[in-house]
């Protein structure tokens, strides 16, 4: 992605998205940016739809999605991500680099629980519901650079 560097710029403007308003913008290239869709699907059908069956028992998806875009997080560009709730069915966000290593601090804080997430290492991913009962927040990048990639998917 940085090879690629067309980053957003952040605001709530953005032609890329249906309806062209990002209600909680973030620094980030879409998926279709780098004609990068396909292997994505792939890797929603093989990898997330079976946790997902496992996860939440009868609910089974085809891993459709609207958005997916890795987001970069820098304490002087933008270090957090305000409290909201996603536009999906289930949100996947997966850790592409090593916090203590390449970042310090990041994670994300699920507000109504009370439960806050660091990823413990490169690749691992969260996944969680998007819609009405997960409102959460990116929580600040204190140091380096923070990449995660993350992805709306709904039926």
């Amino acid at each position: 992605m940085e090879h690629f560097g067309k980053w957003s710029g952040g605001g709530n403007v953005d032609t890329r998205i249906q309806g062209g308003y990002e209600n909680v913008p973030t620094i980030d290239i879409h998926m279709n940016q780098i004609d990068y869709e396909k292997e994505w699907q792939r890797f929603l059908l093989e990898y997330v739809a079976p946790i997902t069956e496992k996860m939440f028992p009868g609910y089974y998806t085809k891993a459709q999605f609207d958005l997916a875009f890795v987001v970069r997080y820098k304490p002087d560009e933008q270090p957090f991500l305000r409290p909201h709730h996603d536009a999906s069915t289930f949100t996947i966000n997966i850790a592409l680099n090593q916090v203590g290593t390449d970042y310090q601090g990041g994670g994300c804080r699920f507000l109504r629980y009370d439960c806050s997430i660091q990823a413990p290492r490169k690749g691992w991913a969260l996944m969680h519901p998007g819609r009405l009962t997960h409102y959460h927040e990116g929580l600040p990048t204190t140091a380096g650079v923070r990449y995660i990639v993350v992805s709306f998917v709904d039926p």
